[in-house]
């Protein structure tokens, strides 16, 4: 069986171009929009032909927005200021100190202007502005699901933007110590947060589980500091790193009195942070302007499925290359989807569902040219580090890999202290 949930993980463009990103809608008449984000959750059984007729209405209405006036993929329509391309405006200080105590204002982060985050402005705003565009690009693809998530968790909204600085909205992003994913999860962490990571599916790539688990990371964070920048320090360093920082600061617990005893990367971490949140709310006062902006078709629907499929299979009866089946669907590292106990989601344009409904039994029966034995990677055993050990001989011992190990491990090189415990992924028969 297969259920369709009407899970929108992105909107529409035409609310990015007419009110702006971040910006106060204009003054000028206002027209009512439809909200069509909301569907009844359809499940496929044997009335599939009365289904594929209601999301066919659907997709008729969706494709009279389209046509209407809401829908425009000019971005041109944002540079109200009219910049000239490649132009960096001055940065006007005092404008600067108004709109960030617009941003304070609105929200329980400190977000007010001081000369630290000036410079990372000053840096993104000149340095910068391609990478910014692309993200407003991006961005309506990820931040309703973020916003969702986090304001169910009753965190700070604008906690989003942290992923902007993580991982670029990058779900295949992966950082030289292994991180990975939207929210950049080490491996160990990721595990913590109850993420499977296995052969197959690599849930620091997968939008809607990850965001879970980084929500439910901040949350644990915020109630070990009781602030929200030291909270985002550790984050970004490991608690350790910061309660080593207010020992050594003699007790301060503000980010900015511990800010020089962290690592050297963290102490950009907030003024970065609240760099991004400002220019991001504020980019057309800075000639950004989105750019490779998602498609017409981003309004995205989940369908799961319960049984082994491919993605060789799914995309030759479909309207849907498989890279773009790989970019909607980060998390399957092998463009399968596994068949488990539990039903897997598929992640597809909401116009090709009805013909997924349709060609559903069809694609099971398109033969692969290979067909791999679904196996999945055994739960982890500990093991402490003794003397005279070394990365490659434990490798040896336990029939894995010392790129695995150095994985499993958060690892960046190949120095291990005896009394050290790692974490290996062993076959059982090595035990």
């Amino acid at each position: 069986m297969v259920r369709l949930n009407a899970h929108l993980l992105a909107c529409p463009l035409s609310l990015f171009v007419v009110i702006g990103w971040g910006q106060e809608p204009p003054k000028a008449e206002q027209k009512e929009i439809v909200d069509t984000s909301v569907v009844d959750t359809v499940v496929i059984a044997d009335d599939r032909a009365q289904d594929v007729e209601l999301l066919t209405a659907e997709l008729a209405w969706l494709d009279y927005l389209e046509e209407n006036w809401c829908f425009s993929s000019d971005t041109s329509l944002l540079n109200i200021h009219k910049f000239e391309d490649g132009d960096t405006p001055a940065l006007d200080t005092a404008a600067m100190k108004v709109r960030m105590g617009w941003l304070d204002s609105r929200s329980p982060l400190d977000l007010s202007w001081n000369p630290v985050v000036h410079s990372r402005i000053a840096f993104y705003a000149s340095k910068r502005k391609k990478h910014l565009g692309t993200m407003l690009g991006r961005a309506p693809g990820y931040f309703p699901l973020f916003e969702e998530t986090l304001d169910r968790h009753g965190l700070p909204l604008e906690l989003k933007y942290l992923a902007v600085v993580e991982s670029g909205l990058n779900p295949l992003a992966r950082s030289h110590a292994g991180a990975r994913g939207l929210w950049q999860f080490m491996y160990a962490t990721a595990r913590y947060q109850g993420l499977r990571i296995d052969s197959y599916i690599d849930e620091r790539r997968d939008p809607v589980r990850s965001t879970e688990a980084a929500c439910k990371y901040l949350n644990r964070l915020y109630a070990m500091y009781d602030d929200w920048y030291l909270a985002l320090a550790a984050y970004n360093a490991g608690p350790g790193n910061v309660n080593r920082a207010i020992r050594r600061s003699g007790g301060k617990r503000s980010f900015w009195e511990i800010r020089f005893f962290l690592p050297r990367e963290t102490r950009n971490y907030v003024p970065a942070f609240m760099a991004v949140a400002y220019l991001m709310e504020f980019s057309s006062e800075h000639n950004i302007f989105p750019r490779d902006v998602a498609p017409a078709f981003a309004f995205l629907d989940t369908v799961m499925v319960s049984e082994v499929m491919r993605f060789d299979q799914i995309s030759p009866l479909l309207d849907v290359d498989a890279s773009t089946l790989k970019r909607l669907n980060p998390m399957y590292r092998m463009d399968i989807i596994p068949a488990t106990d539990e039903n897997w989601p598929l992640v597809l344009p909401q116009i090709e569902i009805p013909a997924f409904i349709a060609f559903h039994d069809s694609m099971r029966l398109i033969e692969p040219e290979r067909t791999p034995e679904i196996v999945f990677v055994p739960e982890p055993v500990t093991y402490r580090v003794k003397s005279g050990d070394v990365l490659g001989n434990i490798a040896d011992r336990y029939g894995v890999s010392v790129r695995q190990l150095r994985e499993w491990n958060d690892l960046s090189g190949s120095i291990i202290r005896i009394g050290q415990k790692l974490i290996i992924h062993a076959d059982p028969s090595k035990l």
